[in-house]
């Protein structure tokens, strides 16, 4: 019985362990289109490789029409619904009520 114990106990650290670092890695990552990914750093220099959260949401608005005029961009609340549609020429960017991007600006 001990040992069956042990073995859940690790299996649940390692669980606990991937799931943290999955979600620390999607945090840094971006990914495009045509599915290859890219690592969001602060100092890349355009977006969608640059980090925007952190940003005002005007800020970040002004990064990704420098990058591609033709994207529509939204600024919007953090809690904000949304239509679940996915459209290619589509940035919404969810600010925190001081106006902060909360989560790095993806098409869609």
């Amino acid at each position: 019985m001990r040992l069956s114990n042990t073995i859940a106990a690790v299996v649940i650290i390692l669980t606990t362990s991937i799931i943290a670092t999955s979600t620390a890695f999607a945090a840094e990552v971006n990914i495009h289109a045509d599915g290859t990914m890219r690592r969001c750093t602060a100092t890349t220099s355009t977006w969608p490789d640059k980090i925007l959260k952190g940003m005002s949401g005007e800020e970040a608005q002004k990064e990704i029409k420098n990058v591609d005029p033709s994207l529509e961009t939204h600024v919007l609340p953090e809690d904000a619904i949304v239509t679940e549609d996915y459209r290619e020429d589509r940035v919404r960017i969810f600010v925190d009520t001081q106006g902060k991007v909360v989560n790095q600006p993806q098409k869609g």
